[in-house]
């Protein structure tokens, strides 16, 4: 381990090409053997700096692997290579439509608990809005593979509101079952 690990990105840190699709299983198996060579007790002999170093790697490599496990973060984080910062990425305008069918889903959702059977509502909107989420990330990875970079902001962009919705929906699911 060296100062130059810490320049690398991500996906150089974990040996993987650069790009939307991550191999999931590639990527679980690279990240344990890179926690396994860091493992406190290597460095319990070695001078305060290095282990000081494997500490900073070790947490670089777990800040890696959560970005580059998930799709959202992942497109994030493409973003940021190619120099679309998240505050430039928020600021971007969202088009008119998917802002009212966002504003439509949110009314299914917050009118869905005062309904007397909520549980196959609220199935069905979270199944529409996975279906949403999955296109916005067929659609981001398309544009990133033709290195159309505003389109896959934009894909980007409606796949952060989506997320958003989704984690709303599914917390309002569980507050039901839990009732």
């Amino acid at each position: 381990m060296s100062q130059a690990e810490f320049q690398r990105n991500y996906f150089e840190l974990f040996d993987l090409p650069v790009g939307f699709e991550v191999d999931q299983q590639q990527l679980g198996t690279r990240y344990r053997q890179a926690q396994g060579e860091l493992h406190p007790d290597r460095y319990a002999g070695a001078s305060a700096h290095e282990q000081r170093l494997a500490v900073q790697y070790s947490a670089l490599i777990n800040q890696a692997y959560a970005t580059l496990r998930t799709p959202l973060s992942r497109a994030i984080y493409l973003l940021e290579l190619r120099g679309i910062s998240q505050q430039e990425l928020t600021s971007q305008p969202v088009d008119g439509a998917f802002l009212i069918m966002q504003m439509e889903l949110r009314e299914k959702l917050e009118t869905s608990a005062d309904l007397m059977d909520p549980e196959p509502v609220l199935e069905h909107l979270i199944a529409e809005i996975s279906q949403d989420i999955a296109a916005e990330q067929a659609r981001f990875g398309s544009s990133w593979v033709a290195e159309e970079f505003t389109r896959a902001s934009s894909a980007c962009i409606k796949m952060q509101y989506l997320d958003k919705l989704l984690r709303e929906a599914e917390q309002t699911e569980a507050n039901l079952l839990e009732k």
